[in-house]
């Protein structure tokens, strides 16, 4: 009798330190998602004034999102991962019940690519599968979602562009609140870096296999994603510099008044340094991604098995 119960602890005991070292034969993971995108920005935006986060989604100007990312494990509770993403931003003030931002009447579109080195943090740990699937067997590896939040720092490439008769132009070039121009800044830069906050759960389908959920925000240091950061300049003389349509796509402006007051909210009409946009806060955007994972075993060639 003694000596069965000692040979079920030792069993007991190997099977539970075999379970706690599983993570080190299995560090690393590919993934892939798709998602969608917002911005929050000076274009675009809900009802009521620009706010600058996830209150001003509107989802009709949610983009597509893919990325494809890399994951080492370091602990259990602790990963670092190497992170691509190509995305599509956009912005429209027409879409917006805000009477100053739909009179400014500006809107854009921008592709995206992100690097980002990422650090996860599983508060619970990674809550893998076991080999196999007994039914009517439970425990703590059955129930396999580990949730997770993360943070990180990255760069992203930008370039805004917005329709004038049916024609994209990249707004970079064509100087729209007078860069390069007297009294004016250079030309921005098209780069900026991402800093990525996120959240987000993992399930476990076996031991190699995952499906994810990820809800982030990216913090950026440009406040030109969509081209608009500060005041108008003088429409003749952007259009003297860099041409008729960086005039034009520089002041859309219209027209509108409020109710009956008979009060214009927003009337341009090429007059210099009015307020276009925010310089007080940068850009940002956030993507809710979708994703599937593949976790490769130590001393195994990256080829899944279905």
């Amino acid at each position: 009798m003694y000596k069965a119960l000692l040979l079920t602890v030792f069993c007991l005991l190997v099977t539970l330190s075999s379970s706690a070292q599983t993570w080190k034969y299995m560090r690393q993971e590919f993934q892939v998602g798709i998602g969608a995108s917002s911005f929050f920005g000076e274009l675009g935006g809900a009802k009521g004034d620009a706010k600058h986060d996830i209150r001003d989604i509107r989802f009709s100007a949610t983009r597509p999102v893919l990325n494809l990312g890399y994951k080492y494990m370091l602990h259990p509770i602790v990963s670092v991962k190497g992170l691509f993403t190509m995305a599509i931003l956009s912005g429209d003030d027409a879409s917006t019940d805000n009477l100053i931002r739909s009179n400014r009447n500006l809107s854009f579109k921008s592709g995206l690519f992100e690097m980002d080195g990422i650090v996860e943090i599983y508060p619970f740990g990674e809550r893998i599968s076991r080999r196999y699937r007994i039914k009517g067997v439970g425990g703590r590896s059955a129930f396999s979602i580990s949730p997770y939040f993360s943070f990180g720092v990255g760069i992203a490439a930008f370039q805004p562009k917005a329709e004038l008769d049916g024609v994209w132009y990249k707004l970079q070039p064509l100087g729209t609140e007078g860069q390069g121009l007297a009294g004016r800044p250079d030309k921005y830069k098209r780069y900026t870096y991402a800093l990525p906050l996120a959240v987000g759960a993992k399930y476990f389908i076996d031991r190699n296999w995952s499906v994810g959920f990820e809800l982030s925000v990216r913090y950026t240091g440009s406040d030109y994603i969509d081209d608009v950061s500060t005041s108008y300049y003088l429409a003749d003389e952007i259009e003297a510099a860099y041409g008729p349509v960086a005039a034009a796509l520089s002041d859309r402006g219209i027209d509108k008044t409020l109710g009956e007051t008979g009060v214009i909210q927003y009337s341009n009409g090429g007059n210099n340094y009015l307020q276009r946009g925010d310089p007080k806060w940068n850009d940002a955007y956030s993507l809710a991604i979708i994703s599937i994972h593949y976790r490769l075993r130590k001393g195994t060639r990256f080829i899944p098995k279905f």
